[in-house]
């Protein structure tokens, strides 16, 4: 295990890792599409309207219900002026309070599509290798048509075969280029320097969690042994909380990181139990309301001596009675279908209806539906067409003759003549009284 860092490395570990942030974050900013999909939730949050991706810290600017305060927007309006200057304010991203793993989401998707252009661009190039060299474009070596067969100039018959290949490359980074609003020089160097930077990052995270995994060994054993989760697995759920504290640690607040990290590490291990503490899993917004809902049965048992009824905790609570009603439904206690109530031997799932068919009856079905296909494949299909729908073979109503004249446009009578040669070829395969048994249920 690793030995805890000091105060001075913890600071210059931090400093180094805000520096590498901004690294990342002016990658993305140097791309068109980066700056509009970073931009662009900052900007509805400025419009007191709600954003598709939640940005900055909402608990450090008060948003409430997914919208800024009024109060606010004229700091956040002045943080980004500065942000939208060609060199990146380092304080103002300071002071906007990022959400770094949407950042880093951000630049990731950006980004992603770095692999294929470099593919491309090296198909391309090995390509451009089976030419011999030749100052004159492969487009007009190509269009020579009177070149194409003069046995001392093969160079143009390839640019001819070549063309077609080159150009759907030459697309596709064309497309490319339109869709991120960057060249492709331009999008290959941000997306090394976001890589590098996101590899620092990384590299930092896991440094400060091997420093203070002892941290998270101590508060993990405050809630073990518990029969709901293993040692480990709360480790590990520890260990997310303390990665969250690194995200949003400031040394700047004036505290240490264990300090601060202490309530992350906490709040993880509890929703970790809470999570698995039934079968069916409940939100945790809803086992707190619970757990705040059993704490004023408690302290209304104490004042008036008796448990108070649903009209009363409501009241007492200054809450909706169906509000309450709810979180008592949603947290009752799981019943087996095999639980019995001990007077006799009968069962919940007895209780039940089951609407499986039974094996037998379902073997009878499809026994029944074969021999029906297979007597229907000895009429025309104007004729199986007629007594399926007729009969309502499709698990459908059957239709009246009425019905199959008007779909046929044929008369009534004439769907009588064809349906009634129809039964008579059909009673070599005894299957009269089956059809009679399905048309008339």
């Amino acid at each position: 295990m690793v030995s805890p860092m000091s105060a001075e490395e913890e600071k210059d570990l931090i400093t180094d890792q805000e520096k590498v942030r901004c690294n990342m974050l002016e990658s993305i900013l140097s791309i068109k599409l980066g700056r509009d999909q970073f931009f662009e939730p900052l900007l509805v949050l400025l419009n007191g309207e709600i954003p598709s991706k939640r940005m900055i810290d909402e608990s450090f600017w008060g948003i409430v219900n997914c919208r800024l305060p009024d109060s606010r927007r004229n700091k956040l309006r002045k943080i980004l002026g500065n942000m939208k200057s060609r060199y990146l304010n380092r304080d103002s991203v300071r002071d906007l309070h990022l959400l770094w793993h949407t950042v880093e989401n951000i630049g990731s998707e950006l980004f992603e599509g770095i692999e294929n252009c470099r593919v491309l661009l090296n198909r391309r190039t090995s390509l451009m290798s089976l030419l011999e060299d030749d100052t004159i474009p492969v487009a007009s070596r190509a269009v020579k048509h009177e070149s194409l067969l003069i046995p001392d100039k093969p160079s143009s018959y390839r640019a001819w075969e070549l063309h077609p290949v080159l150009s759907s490359i030459q697309n596709e980074l064309d497309l490319m280029e339109v869709k991120r609003g960057s060249g492709i020089h331009e999008y290959s160097t941000a997306a090394k320097r976001f890589q590098e930077a996101f590899r620092r990052n990384d590299d930092i995270l896991e440094r400060f969690v091997e420093a203070n995994l002892r941290l998270v060994v101590s508060m993990v054993r405050k809630y073990y042994p518990c029969s709901i989760m293993e040692e480990m697995d709360l480790v590990q759920e520890g260990c997310q909380g303390l990665m969250e504290a690194v995200r949003r640690f400031d040394y700047r607040r004036g505290c240490k990181l264990s300090t601060f990290a202490v309530w992350w590490i906490r709040q993880y291990i509890i929703k970790a139990i809470l999570q698995h503490s039934r079968l069916v899993r409940v939100p945790v917004s809803v086992l707190k309301e619970d757990s705040s809902i059993n704490s004023a049965i408690d302290d209304f048992t104490l004042e008036s001596g008796h448990r108070p009824t649903l009209d009363e905790l409501s009241e007492y609570m200054g809450r909706d009675r169906n509000e309450i009603e709810q979180v008592y439904l949603s947290t009752a206690p799981l019943l087996s279908l095999d639980h019995t109530d001990g007077e006799n031997d009968a069962t919940i799932a007895d209780f039940l209806e089951s609407r499986l068919q039974q094996p037998d009856a379902e073997a009878v079905h499809n026994d029944t539906r074969e021999r029906i296909n297979a007597a229907l494949a000895s009429l025309s299909d104007r004729e199986k067409t007629i007594i399926t729908l007729r009969f309502g073979l499709l698990d459908i109503e059957p239709c009246t003759l009425q019905e199959l004249g008007r779909i046929f446009g044929i008369s009534r009578e004439r769907v009588r003549q064809l349906e009634s040669r129809a039964l008579h070829k059909l009673k070599g395969h005894g299957l009269l009284s089956t059809l009679s048994q399905n048309g008339s249920s």
